[in-house]
């Protein structure tokens, strides 16, 4: 089968670092046939990779769009751009994959889900921390009842600084409101939060949070703690922080029957004062993105569900922003599932 011809839109680190070798072991699937970019060096350095010849490396999506060479395109750009981003791509009736977050607002995201539907473009988000080969292993374990009912999920992410952006592009975008849209915890936290109701298999009903500026000279928060309640009765603690000077990250299940630790990369399974390491697959597809580009071509091709849909990132989203109105409150706020809302945990 002929490979589905693929435009990159954003050329940043996040492309570069995360999609680009994804795509480069999928090339079966996917050949990226255009770039798009406003920084000349970044659309060249990864039109390089994929030899893109210089006529389909464009300066604007417009371009692209009217050149009509891609099937698909997957988009990579500053927070605030996904909005205008997605809603030029389904007007055209392009299919897109984006990247988290959906938008910087409730109201941006239920723009781009009315238009997809209005248009009827395949479109979907990554949400890719799901498949990376510790993580897909820990939830496999999870789900096959090797630690009973999940009852805690603790998920803290520390660092000392914001995922540098790209050095020919701005590299400190993430922090700053009008381009970031937030800060750790809509950068970071964000895909502690989806990975919460995969882990425990229920719906978040109730939020807590903490959310601070507390190092960073900056507008966008640099630490965020969050308590979910769980409608099954769980809890998840997720941290997500830009301000430590050093910190041990942590990842951990917990059950009634026992617990998985994800230590470096190899989850370890703690049950009944034994301990024992997982298998995990030897896939290359370290990111975690490998999965969703395969199945975004079936969605191309045959109209098959994305993995992670644009409702999934409009319910992450929301889960988000309810973190951060709780913080400003300072109280619990409560979730109460909508309709249309689809969490596929």
């Amino acid at each position: 089968m002929t490979p589905l011809k693929l435009g990159l839109v954003g050329c940043g680190r996040v492309m570069e670092q995360g999609h680009v070798p994804a795509l480069l072991r999928i090339n079966d699937v996917w050949t990226v046939a255009a770039v798009v970019d406003p920084t000349e060096v970044r659309r060249d350095l990864l039109g390089a990779q994929f030899n893109v010849p210089e006529p389909a490396r464009f300066e604007k999506l417009d371009d692209l769009l009217e050149a009509n060479i891609v099937d698909a395109i997957d988009i990579a750009v500053p927070h605030a751009y996904h909005t205008s981003t997605c809603l030029t791509a389904a007007r055209a009736h392009m299919p897109f994959l984006s990247e988290k977050p959906l938008a910087t607002s409730l109201e941006d995201a239920d723009r781009i889900l009315a238009t997809v539907a209005k248009h009827s473009v395949p479109a979907g988000i990554m949400h890719n921390y799901l498949h990376t080969p510790k993580m897909a292993t820990a939830l496999s374990t999870v789900r096959a009842g090797k630690i009973g009912t999940p009852f805690m999920f603790r998920m803290e992410s520390m660092g000392s600084h914001w995922y540098t952006g790209a050095a020919g592009y701005d590299p400190d975008w993430r922090s700053r409101r009008d381009v970031s849209g937030g800060g750790a915890l809509l950068d970071n936290g964000y895909h502690n939060l989806y990975s919460a109701e995969h882990v425990i298999g229920a719906p978040v009903t109730q939020i807590f949070a903490r959310v601070a500026t507390n190092v960073k000279q900056q507008d966008v928060d640099d630490t965020a703690t969050v308590i979910l309640g769980h409608q099954n009765g769980a809890t998840s603690i997720v941290l997500a922080a830009w301000s430590a000077a050093s910190a041990l990250n942590v990842t951990e299940i917990h059950g009634d029957q026992g617990s998985i630790r994800l230590e470096g990369e190899t989850p370890v399974l703690h049950t009944g004062g034994t301990s024992e390491s997982l298998k995990v697959s030897s896939s290359a597809d370290h990111a975690g993105f490998g999965a969703i580009f395969s199945q975004f071509a079936k969605s191309v091709r045959s109209g098959a569900r994305p993995l992670h849909t644009l409702t999934e990132g409009r319910r992450n989203l929301r889960l988000v922003m309810t973190a951060y109105e709780s913080s400003v409150v300072g109280r619990a706020l409560d979730i109460k599932s909508e309709p249309s809302e689809s969490t596929r945990p």
